[in-house]
């Protein structure tokens, strides 16, 4: 009986043991393949494939990102979104997504923002009315030069955007267009006209210059023109360059 006890205790130590062994084989193979996985030089990103808009944002840019988490290149334990904070927190650049491909690669699509006019001579607007914070020297193309608040800037694009398409139509070009507190709006034609028009019924009074311009061509030169008010209800007064005459 005895005997028998201590071979029953036996066989229990040795399942003891054997089970103490294997988690100390698993807990030690986790560790291993944890520091495998984390390891840059186990699995390191060593490619990028950079896509979408890249007028302003190059290579180079998103390398430079990239070179900041130098110690976490692994494909693994990347942080993507620290770099896409990063990336996004770019004035030119609108939004970022990035996805990892098996086993070294890193994609990265970038959209920019679209811009459609220079803000107060020092930012830049894009098409949703927000302010980009990015020096109008650095677009590379020319844009309508938009002016007020900047509580209002999305107020004024619509402005802005309105009267363009009225006056597309008819083959005049905004240069610059400013809107004041009371959002009383004058705008500046590339030719270098200047039209008042207010805060009120603004498409109405576009509308009015459209019809009396080429009948005011008709009698005086409009190159002599300096600017023309159509903020009254009969009439409208024309500045010239040197004097000033009301016409009714």
């Amino acid at each position: 009986m005895l005997t028998r006890l201590k071979q029953v205790n036996f066989a229990k130590l040795i399942s003891v043991l054997f089970f103490i062994a294997l988690l100390y084989l698993l807990q030690l193979s986790y560790f291993n393949l944890k520091n495998w996985l984390t390891d840059e030089k186990s699995v390191p990103l060593s490619a990028l494939i950079l896509t979408g808009d890249n007028t302003h944002i190059t290579f180079n840019n998103v390398r430079d990102v990239l070179i900041n988490q130098e110690d976490r290149l692994n494909f693994f334990t990347v942080e993507i979104a620290q770099i896409q904070k990063e990336l996004e927190d770019m004035p030119w650049v609108y939004s970022v997504s990035i996805r990892k491909r098996w086993p070294d690669t890193l994609k990265v699509h970038i959209v920019e923002q679209s811009i459609v006019a220079v803000w107060n001579d020092r930012a830049l607007l894009n098409r949703f009315g927000e302010i980009v914070q990015a020096d109008p020297v650095t677009a590379k193309q020319d844009y309508v030069s938009l002016h007020g608040n900047d509580e209002q800037a999305n107020d004024v694009l619509t402005t802005y955007m309105k009267l363009h398409q009225l006056l597309k139509v008819n083959d005049f070009e905004i240069a610059s267009l400013s809107s004041d507190t009371r959002q009383s709006t004058s705008l500046t034609l590339k030719n270098g006209m200047l039209l008042r028009l207010g805060k009120e019924q603004k498409l109405d009074r576009i509308q009015t210059f459209l019809t009396v311009y080429p009948l005011i061509g008709k009698k005086y030169d409009v190159n002599k023109i300096d600017y023309i008010d159509l903020r009254y209800d009969t009439g409208f007064a024309i500045g010239w360059k040197g004097e000033s005459e009301l016409i009714k």
